[in-house]
C-alpha cells in the first residue's frame, strides 16, 4: 500500500472517530476494509469500457457486506437497516469512503469512480457534497473523477433531490442516472429532465432479447439522451449479441458480466470479440 493510501486511511479514521461514527477503517493485506455496524465491509470494482476503443474508461465500486463471521450478506438486506435519512447518509458515505480508499491505494493513471448514491441521503442534508469534497481533496482525488450515481428509488422530494444534484454538480462532481428505463419504475423519464446527468446508464431490460422494433427504440432512445448531453452506459451486457445490439444503437460505454466481474483489484475490462469484426 502507497504512502498517500495508508495516510487517507489514517486520516478517514480520525475523521469518522471525531463524528462518532461506529467505524474503523483497515488495512487488509493489499486492500481496504471497514468494520461497523456489526459488520465487515468491503469493495468490489466492475470495469466500464468504452464501447467502440474497449479502454477502460472507469469503475463502478460496489459495497460488500459480511458479518463478523465471514458469512456474505444481501447488500438491500445491509442497507435497509438504515431507516433514516441521518442513519443512510452516515453508512452511504462511509461506502463511498472505502470505494475511494481502495481506489487510491491502486492509483490508476486516469479513469472514473463511479460511486452509488442513495437519493434518501440527498435528502437528509442541507449542504450537498460539502462533506464527500474534503474527503476527496484528502484522498487527492478530483471531482471530475468521481460520478455519482442517483440510485432508482422514489423519493418524498424530486425538486430538493433536483437541488441536491445541482450542488453536486457545482463542486465538479459528474452525476449518472442509473438503471435507466428499468421495468417497473416511472421516475426515471422526469428525472432524466430534472437532473440532467452527465451520464444515463440504461438498465439491462433495454438490450436484453430486444427485438428489431425494440432496437430501433434504442436506438432513437440513445440519440435523444445524446441530443440533451449525456453519455449513455449500457449496463447488465452478459453476451456478445447483448454488446453488438448496444453497439449498433449507438451507446457510448459497456458494463456488465460481459466486459468483467466485479473485483477486489482494479481489472481491465473485456473487448467483445464483435468489436473487432
Amino acid at each position: 500500500m502507497t504512502n498517500r493510501a495508508a495516510h487517507f486511511v489514517d486520516w478517514l479514521n480520525q475523521r469518522f472517530i471525531q463524528q462518532g461514527a461506529p467505524v474503523q477503517f483497515s488495512h487488509e493485506g493489499p486492500r481496504v476494509a471497514a468494520h461497523g455496524f456489526g459488520v465487515a465491509l468491503e469493495s468490489a470494482f466492475q470495469p466500464i469500457i468504452g464501447a467502440v476503443s474497449g479502454r477502460t474508461l472507469g469503475w463502478e465500486g460496489l459495497v460488500r457486506p459480511h458479518s463478523l463471521a465471514g458469512e456474505s450478506l444481501p447488500v438491500v438486506e445491509f442497507l435497509d437497516r438504515f431507516a433514516t435519512g441521518d442513519d443512510m447518509a452516515r453508512v452511504d458515505r462511509i461506502c463511498r469512503s472505502l470505494h475511494l480508499a481502495n481506489f487510491v491505494r491502486a492509483t490508476p493513471a486516469d479513469g472514473y469512480l463511479f460511486l452509488n448514491l442513495h437519493p434518501r441521503h440527498l435528502l437528509s442534508t442541507r449542504r450537498h457534497g460539502e462533506v464527500f469534497s474534503h474527503i476527496a481533496d484528502a484522498a487527492g482525488v478530483p471531482p471530475q473523477r468521481i460520478v455519482m450515481e442517483i440510485l432508482e428509488h422514489k423519493t418524498s422530494d424530486e425538486a430538493q433531490l433536483a437541488d441536491a444534484v445541482k450542488a453536486l454538480k457545482a463542486r465538479g462532481f459528474l452525476i449518472a442516472l442509473d438503471d435507466f428505463g428499468q421495468e417497473g419504475h416511472s421516475v426515471h423519464y422526469d428525472r432524466l429532465t430534472a437532473l440532467k446527468p452527465n451520464i444515463v446508464k440504461f438498465d439491462r431490460s433495454l438490450i436484453a432479447g430486444a427485438s428489431e422494433a425494440r432496437r430501433y427504440l434504442l436506438g432513437r432512445l440513445v440519440s435523444a439522451v445524446h441530443a440533451l448531453g449525456a453519455t449513455v452506459v449500457a449496463e447488465g451486457v452478459e453476451t456478445e449479441d447483448e454488446a453488438q445490439i448496444a453497439r449498433d444503437a449507438g451507446v457510448d460505454m459497456l458494463q456488465g458480466y460481459l466486459i468483467g466481474r466485479p473485483h477486489g483489484e482494479l481489472s481491465e475490462g473485456r473487448l467483445p470479440l464483435a468489436a473487432n469484426a
